[in-house]
């Protein structure tokens, strides 16, 4: 899956970008293990702690108000994301990998955003995930939904040409 992003990135001269919480890296990890991914990827962030995010452009009061678990926090991470990195796709990660409860968010919540912004397309997806296992098959399942949700919906906004 990861080296057909690859071809829809290069074939639409996108680069993509990544901000992640629970997930620590292994998104960025995921992407940049594949040979030419400075191709295609911009650059990408840990924002694990509160001060980190806030420092990465969260506004305190959205941390305050909801949480440092929710969707306006992946929406704001993500666009800050988008605009630091000068991507056309980012997408940030934030949720509860466990395995206990974090201000009062059940294991396995999870928020993710990706936004697809071009000269002619400006897009938003936010998605609310309640994914079950150990801290590692969450974070793991977290990467798998992002790749393929990524690939799905730049497929959708970019067709292929009939040949």
């Amino acid at each position: 899956m990861i080296q057909q992003l690859f071809k829809k990135l290069e074939k639409e001269k996108l680069m993509l970008s990544s901000v992640e919480s629970l997930t620590g890296g292994l998104f960025a990890a995921s992407i940049t293990s594949v040979p030419g991914a400075s191709s295609i990827f911009s650059g990408g962030t840990v924002t694990y702690s509160l001060e980190a995010k806030r420092k990465f452009g969260v506004e305190a009061k959205t941390l305050e108000e909801f949480g440092a678990i929710s969707k306006e926090t992946a929406v704001e991470m993500a666009k800050n994301c988008l605009r630091n990195f000068s991507s056309q796709v980012a997408i940030s990660f934030t949720g509860n990998a466990g395995p206990s409860s974090s201000e009062g968010k059940a294991v396995g919540l999870v928020f993710i955003t990706i936004i697809i912004k071009t000269n002619t397309i400006e897009k938003t997806y936010n998605y609310r995930l309640n994914l079950d296992g150990d801290r590692a098959m969450i974070r793991e399942q977290c990467v798998n939904f992002g790749i393929k949700t990524i690939m799905e919906k730049l497929n959708l906004l970019f067709p292929e040409e009939e040949k």
